[in-house]
């Protein structure tokens, strides 16, 4: 996930990206990805809280971590013009010195083309370590890329030692029985990922029936459906797991879909409103 465009924001300050793409080397680094649409952050307080919780799991921050962030990437939107793009912010350690740094990433959305259709995905065998923190794992991100380009698949859905698929690479599953039943795997397994929340809370809300049990490899065959939910592909309709076919136009995730754009909608407002309040 390397930095792309002119600058970046390093340790207060906004810099040239020349020379200075890494990731400031430490021994833990803490991670984000926020969507932007015109300069403004998708769901940025909900991103902060878990950037802090991840860090509380190691370290004792005294400051407030969410104020640099906001700093960093409102001078770094002001000089990198960008429709939409992802910024990724990153907090690494050394000891118990911490350095923070903010840049754009190579963002992919999906075509209007994959949200009508759908998109393939395929199996990876492989767990993350400490699935409910948000650390950088540089050696899962290489294999799986790889092996999603080999095989020209969106996402890869890891499946753990047991047989029982847990989350994507950099997203989250739900599967759809028959019955209109949604499925997806508990909060222990996964990294709980914020669109997952959101759209957890409106499946509820609209009295679906969310059960959250993880899903063998073999059984997807019981399900009609099944999408994907992440700060990319917001919430979107699967065509296949390898072999087997899905039903994308399923209404469900059309709708699931379009309340949670107005969701999104509403967290860039609020972002705002906060900045001229500041």
């Amino acid at each position: 996930m390397d930095c792309t465009g002119n600058y970046i924001w390093l340790d207060g300050a906004i810099v040239p990206a020349s020379g200075n793409e890494e990731i400031p080397s430490g021994e833990v680094s803490f991670y984000e990805v926020i969507r932007t649409r015109n300069g403004l952050p998708l769901f940025f307080n909900d991103h902060m809280n878990r950037l802090k919780d991840g860090i509380s799991t190691r370290y004792n921050l005294e400051e407030d971590i969410a104020a640099d962030v906001k700093a960093g990437l409102n001078a770094l939107v002001s000089h990198e013009r960008h429709d939409e793009i992802n910024i990724r912010v990153t907090v690494t350690f050394s000891g118990y010195e911490h350095s923070l740094h903010i840049c754009c990433v190579p963002s992919f959305y999906p075509s209007e083309t994959m949200v009508k259709e759908g998109v393939p995905l395929i199996l990876y065998h492989a767990e993350r370590l400490d699935p409910g923190v948000k650390m950088l794992n540089n050696r899962l991100r290489i294999s799986v890329n790889a092996e999603l380009s080999k095989r020209d698949a969106y996402e890869a859905l890891l499946v753990n030692r047991d047989g029982f698929i847990t989350e994507g690479s950099r997203s989250n599953i739900f599967f759809i029985s028959e019955e209109g039943t949604i499925h997806t795997a508990p909060d222990r397994l996964v990294l709980s990922g914020i669109t997952r929340r959101y759209v957890a809370e409106i499946i509820r809300k609209e009295g679906i029936t969310l059960i959250q049990e993880a899903i063998k490899e073999s059984d997807t065959g019981r399900f009609r459906s099944a999408f994907i939910t992440g700060t990319s592909p917001m919430v979107l309709a699967v065509k296949s797991i390898e072999e087997r076919q899905f039903n994308v136009a399923d209404p469900l995730i059309g709708r699931l879909r379009a309340i949670y754009s107005v969701l999104a909608d509403r967290s860039m407002n609020d972002y705002k409103k906060g900045d001229v309040a500041d």
